[in-house]
């Protein structure tokens, strides 16, 4: 068994994996059915990015950024960050920031912000990498409160 606090390395996915969908469904959509964790009209699309953090061979950590206009309307933020989760063993050591900074550097490839539904215990990461809030809390059934939050390179 991997520990904690091993060396972890970010890839790029080529498809989602039944690792990375096992992750989504216990940390995103627990007491959900399975498929909930599926998106079946962004997952297989070719412009969306799949990105794991892997310890070993252990997918630890996943990000999904899909090609979605901002739903604030910011024309700056095309890119849109869901799915994100990392192991609660593996959290508190920056992988998922590195996640997003690494989602950060495709943004600036396409020249374009990103926007997300934040949960609540996922802001002050997301502020950490410069994304700030953009809408009041609201509920989203069965996950919970949320906040929008956007990143812009030139903002």
């Amino acid at each position: 068994m991997v520990k904690p606090n091993a060396p972890v390395a970010l890839c790029l996915l080529e498809d989602v994996t039944p690792a990375l969908l096992d992750l989504r469904h216990r940390l995103l959509r627990k007491g959900q059915p399975p498929e909930s964790a599926s998106y079946p009209d962004v997952d297989p699309l070719p412009t969306t990015k799949h990105l794991g953090a892997f310890a070993e061979e252990r997918l630890v950590g996943c990000a999904t950024m899909q090609a979605d206009p901002s739903s604030t309307g910011n024309p700056t933020c095309r890119l849109r960050i869901r799915g994100m989760a990392v192991d609660p063993a593996w959290q508190g050591q920056g992988i998922g920031t590195r996640m997003v900074q690494q989602l950060q550097q495709w943004a600036r490839k396409e020249n374009s912000g990103i926007w997300c539904n934040a949960r609540i215990l996922a802001v002050p990461m997301y502020a950490r990498c410069g994304f700030e809030i953009t809408s009041e809390e609201f509920d989203m059934p069965l996950i919970g409160p949320h906040y929008n939050m956007e990143w812009n390179d030139a903002s």
